[in-house]
Parts: C-alpha cells; sequence; structure tokens
C-alpha cells in the first residue's frame, strides 16, 4: 500500500510538471510572437504583424478562460473579416474543454500529492523520503520510457504524430483545418507545433532532473527501503 502511494505521488507531480509546462509555455504569447518573428510569418500569410500578435492572444485567453469567445477581426489578403470561423470557432470549444480538464487533473494531483505527503508524515515519519523517493524513480522511469516512444516518434515522422494525437483526444475531423478558408492554421503552421511540443517536453525534463537527483541521492546515500546496509 506505501509502496503504491509512493509511485501514485511520483505520478501526480509528474502530472502537475506537465500542466505547468503547457500553461507556462503553450498558454504564453511570448512564445510565438518571436517565433512570428523569426518566420515572418505575418509576411508570408498576409497579414499584419499586429493582426497576427493579436489573433494569438485572443486564442490563448480564450483557452485560459480569460474571455468566452474567439470573436475578432483581420484583414487577410486585403479582405476584413472575422478571425476565425465557425469550423475553428467549434474546434477551439473542444479544444479549451480538454486544456481546462487537464488543469482540473492537475489541481486534484496537487491535493492527492498533498494528502499523500500528510499520511506519511503521521505514519511513516522516518521513512517518508524512501518511499517517495522510490515512488517517483518508478514513475519517472516510467515516463522516460514514454518519452523516449514518442519522442522518436516526433522526431522521425511528426505529422503522423500530431494526426494520432488528435485522433485519440477528439471525437470529430473539426481539427482538419483548410490553410485556403480557415486562418488558424496558417498562424499555427506545423513548425510552430513541432517547437511547442519540444519546448514543453524540455520543461519537463528540466523540472524532472533536480528532483530526480535529490531521490537518486537519498536513495544511495541514505540507506533507505530495499536498500539498508
Amino acid at each position: 500500500m506505501k509502496r503504491i502511494l509512493g509511485f501514485l505521488f511520483g505520478w501526480c507531480f509528474i502530472i502537475v510538471c506537465v500542466v505547468f509546462s503547457i500553461k507556462s509555455t503553450a498558454l504564453n504569447p511570448n512564445f510565438y510572437i518571436p517565433k512570428y518573428e523569426e518566420m515572418h510569418l505575418a509576411q508570408d500569410i498576409g497579414v499584419s504583424k499586429k493582426d497576427l500578435n493579436q489573433s494569438i492572444r485572443l486564442l490563448l485567453d480564450y483557452l485560459d478562460d480569460k474571455r468566452d469567445d474567439i470573436k475578432g477581426t483581420i484583414t487577410w489578403y486585403g479582405n476584413h473579416q472575422e478571425t476565425f470561423n465557425e469550423r475553428e470557432t467549434s474546434h477551439m470549444g473542444d479544444v479549451k474543454v480538454l486544456y481546462q480538464n487537464a488543469v482540473k487533473v492537475a489541481k486534484i494531483s496537487l491535493v492527492i500529492l498533498a494528502l499523500i505527503l500528510l499520511y506519511f508524515y503521521w505514519n511513516e515519519k522516518e521513512k517518508m523520503f524512501a518511499y517517495l523517493s522510490k515512488g517517483f524513480l518508478g514513475a519517472l522511469l516510467t515516463l522516460i520510457i514514454m518519452l523516449v516512444f514518442f519522442g522518436f516518434w516526433i522526431l522521425t515522422d511528426f505529422t503522423s504524430f500530431w494526426t494520432w494525437f488528435h485522433t485519440i483526444f477528439f471525437s470529430n475531423q473539426l481539427w482538419l483545418l483548410d490553410p485556403n478558408t480557415d486562418f488558424m492554421i496558417c498562424m499555427l503552421p506545423e513548425t510552430i507545433f513541432y517547437q511547442l511540443v519540444l519546448s514543453c517536453v524540455i520543461k519537463v525534463i528540466c523540472l524532472m532532473v533536480p528532483v530526480s537527483l535529490l531521490s537518486i541521492y537519498y536513495m544511495v546515500k541514505k540507506a533507505p527501503i530495499g536498500f539498508e546496509r
């Protein structure tokens, strides 16, 4: 039971880190705007830099539940129109539900983390870090295996990975957008998504490294459960 709680602690910690990396990267306009500049994207897709930057802020504020819709206007190749059409709006409604559910899971994970810490503090104070270290490292090993698999897939065939991702999380085909009619796919090309996924993975790894080193140090130096001398 205590080993299971330790493993659960590890996974809850990982979930919190993953959602944090998504929120701090994917929902941060400062991730996209410099890349737009580097790619000269506004010029390539026929809009002003102001319209492009306002559009991504509009989208991210909606996902982050800071506004109730994604209504706006742009001038695209000389035509003044709504920023996003009905299909794009419906798809982003699905994306918002998915993201907000992920946030809820992260919040629940935080509560579970606190409860597990309290349980060990009151019942196994002396061996608390032993259980938590082993549990975290076990969960981390599982994550590493997953990252290696998906990382290889992303690096070799990102389009295939991205298609699979959408078919897993969305029950409709609204995510299949047309660059000739749907502005969203133009402002978020595959290159941006590739860099976004890579940045989130790197951030998760950076969050995991110090905790991993501390856990390994404790396991080696403190002779915890299963490693008594």
